[in-house]
């Protein structure tokens, strides 16, 4: 993989990621769902010698402790979504197809230059994950590389947010933790390995998870998006680490595809030789994207957007053979296109707010996105080129989790998908045979 290929990332594209995751658990019986709260209830009023030796300051929040995320049972391959709290249809996949999910990484945590942790912790969320044996996993998304630099390198702040994350972790009921420090410095490599080792090893004390996001390579490189990510060294103290493997072409580059099947099987080779495959989460895009290639960029697309703009221009989605990727093309005046897509209305959910302390030093910002380009006169024909990963293109993907034997899968995201990634999802978690 060459090192231009992973873009710094925004917050309706996994890159700050793009806007755009199998087996059934048996239902717990109501009295076997009160019993093993109890165990964990005991758990917590009796901590062991290690967690007391090293005490944290914990705010209170309410009754946070009452209800916990205690590790399911083994159930082999696992299904992680990523949650946004941006997007309702977020939430409407959720809960649609909770049944084939069995981890949620929710997107709902900040920090600061001070290392201070700010949330808007779902509560609704949380409870109706745990009533069905799904853990919930907090995640942390940082796009800027001087945030980064400032959270690994400065000792205090350092401290501060390793903390932090534990006693918010502990404060909440959560399993764990999930890390996803993106555009991290080459050059602070060995801080980040150094940050998870200690992160990992105050989680595990307390019977606590990290789970990590980072960018794929397929090959050796201490240069460029990905050089600061030292897989051995992370594999080593990680508890998952979901492989984003997409984004091979974005807004940075000319059409193609998002995550080319050939490459997507030489980063598991590579990533599967260096952590242990049960630990490795191969990331599964949910998106696409539509380039104008008359006036130049491009915009990211869900499955229903993509489907409705195919519709729309009457131009059939076809499966690329060499890329294993969905493609189609359309020419279009300037400003023609379906309706708007109907968006679920907002759930009113519980949600609990934690602030950060006021932080004397200021909270760098990712980069500013690129100026708008000049809007032709309406009327102005253009061609556009759309790719997109869609049901078969998963299926495509599962078949390469499957030969690398790896833990399971995480996908960007949860909303984004169409109706059929589903059944696929849910036959591959239950170890059925991949589809040829």
């Amino acid at each position: 993989m060459t090192n231009h290929r992973a873009p710094r990332r925004t917050p309706t594209t996994r890159p700050a990621r793009t806007p755009y995751p199998c087996r059934r658990y048996a239902r717990a019986s109501s009295t076997g769902v009160l019993l093993a709260l109890l165990v964990v209830a005991l758990t917590f009023v009796a901590p062991s010698r290690a967690a007391l030796a090293r005490p944290l300051h914990v705010p209170e929040i309410g009754d946070a402790r009452q209800a916990t995320d205690a590790p399911p049972p083994a159930i082999g391959r696992r299904v992680l979504g990523y949650y946004v709290p941006y997007d309702t249809t977020s939430w409407a996949s959720l809960e649609a197809n909770a049944a084939t999910l069995t981890d949620v990484a929710a997107q709902w945590v900040t920090i600061d230059a001070c290392g201070q942790l700010g949330s808007r912790d779902n509560r609704t969320l949380t409870q109706f994950a745990r009533s069905r044996g799904i853990r919930v996993f907090p995640s942390l998304l940082t796009s800027s590389a001087s945030l980064n630099a400032r959270l690994l390198t400065d000792e205090p702040t350092t401290a501060r947010a390793i903390e932090g994350i534990v006693a918010y972790v502990e404060a909440e009921g959560y399993a764990g933790f999930d890390l996803d420090l993106e555009g991290v410095r080459p050059g602070d490599r060995d801080a980040y390995s150094a940050f998870v080792v200690r992160l990992a090893a105050a989680l595990h004390e307390r019977g606590k998870l990290l789970t990590l996001a980072i960018p794929p390579k397929a090959a050796e490189t201490s240069t460029g998006w990905a050089g600061a990510y030292d897989y051995a060294e992370l594999g080593r103290h990680a508890d998952l680490i979901t492989i984003m493997a997409y984004e091979f072409s974005g807004a940075f580059s000319g059409p193609g595809s998002v995550a080319p099947h050939d490459w997507v099987g030489r980063v598991l080779a590579y990533t599967t030789a260096r952590i242990p495959p049960e630990k490795v989460l191969l990331g599964l895009a949910f998106y696409g994207h539509d380039w104008n290639t008359t006036g130049g960029g491009s915009r990211s697309l869900s499955y229903a957007q993509a489907a409705a703009l195919a519709e729309f221009h009457g131009a059939p989605i076809v499966l690329d053979p060499v890329t294993q990727s969905a493609t189609f093309r359309y020419r279009a005046t300037v400003g023609a296109g379906p309706a708007p897509r109907t968006m679920p209305p907002d759930p009113n959910h519980e949600i609990g707010v934690r602030e950060a302390p006021p932080c004397a030093v200021a909270t760098p910002e990712p980069a500013p996105p690129s100026p708008p380009r000049p809007t032709p006169p309406a009327g102005t024909l253009q061609d556009h080129e759309v790719w997109l990963e869609e049901s078969t293109a998963a299926t495509a993907r599962l078949k390469l989790a499957e030969r690398y034997n790896v833990g399971g899968v995480a996908s960007w995201r949860l909303g984004l998908e169409g109706p059929d990634a589903w059944p696929a999802l849910d036959a591959w978690r239950s170890g059925q045979p991949t589809p040829p």
